[in-house]
């Protein structure tokens, strides 16, 4: 039987379905991703989630060619010819050579690379909170403490006469919290979670696992403004000293206004039950 033969369909069609597997989820996923979640750039899927899928396409590819005699006799076919003695035409012997030369040439690339002491740089050491940049390092939450006129102004529109002015400041604070528990769980739940606890329903497809807010060893030690430069420049803007494990997180300043920042940090932190530390004294 040629190796080009019918009885090679099998073996080609299976190489086929594998070789295109692969180029959609490493090329076609992410712009379809893209546009599902409608986000500005492609949205590449994880090397270990892709290692993952095509685990599944060998493993349903062995199955299916494997599932009767006949099948698996056309799998086999042209395995069987590659592996054969000497004999076959010109492009057979010539296909032989390269495949039997390549494999080990590969095998030695891969055991190299793999053993090869690493000639770059060491990596700058992380540290958990990189410093803020100077130009947010004063901000603060305009809703945590509302001035006393957008206080009465609030009042004023809502009708609550008989307040006092701390009754009505802890009134619109509690309504700019709800506005903030709606914008976090619309736009932060997923990673986040429900309880700002890191267990989102997207925090298992992370290699750096989504931050537990609860955990008083994050948000609680963090005054807001740094919340605010986090939320806005995303894992993009961090510097080097957080590598090699930068945040995921993407930049949300083309998506949320800095009032929407503002009142998500406010719902973090009351999702979370924890309060932000307090900003020192800047002295200019």
């Amino acid at each position: 039987m040629s190796w080009s033969g019918r009885r090679a369909g099998v073996f080609w069609w299976s190489a086929a379905v594998f070789v295109g597997s692969y180029l959609a989820l490493r090329f076609l996923f992410p712009h379809f991703a893209q546009w599902v979640v409608d986000a500005k750039t492609p949205l590449p899927m994880p090397a270990s989630a892709i290692f993952m899928y095509m685990l599944l396409v060998l493993s349903g590819i062995l199955v299916y060619a494997f599932s009767s005699e006949e099948l698996k006799s056309e799998f086999m076919e042209p395995i069987l010819v590659l592996l054969g003695a000497a004999e076959g035409g010109r492009v057979l012997r010539a296909t032989r050579l390269a495949v039997f030369t390549a494999i080990p040439l590969f095998t030695a690339f891969f055991v190299y690379r793999g053993l090869a002491p690493a000639s770059e740089a060491p990596v700058e050491s992380r540290i958990q909170h990189p410093t803020i940049p100077k130009k947010f390092e004063k901000f603060q939450n305009p809703f945590r403490k509302p001035s006393g006129a957008l206080v009465q102004k609030f009042m004023q529109e809502e009708k609550l006469t008989g307040l006092s002015l701390q009754q009505g400041r802890r009134r619109l604070l509690a309504r700019h919290t709800r506005e903030g528990r709606v914008l976090y769980q619309k736009n932060c739940r997923p990673c986040h979670g429900t309880k700002a606890d890191g267990e989102g329903p997207h925090a298992a497809g992370f290699r750096l696992k989504p931050a537990n807010f609860t955990d008083l060893g994050t948000i609680a030690t963090l005054v807001e403004g740094y919340l605010f430069w986090r939320i806005k420049e995303g894992g993009i803007g961090l510097p080097v000293t957080a590598s090699p494990w930068d945040s995921a997180m993407p930049p949300w300043k083309e998506d949320l206004t800095d009032e929407e920042i503002w009142k998500i940090i406010l719902a973090e932190y009351a999702t979370a039950g924890v309060e932000p530390r307090k900003p020192e004294k800047f002295h200019d």
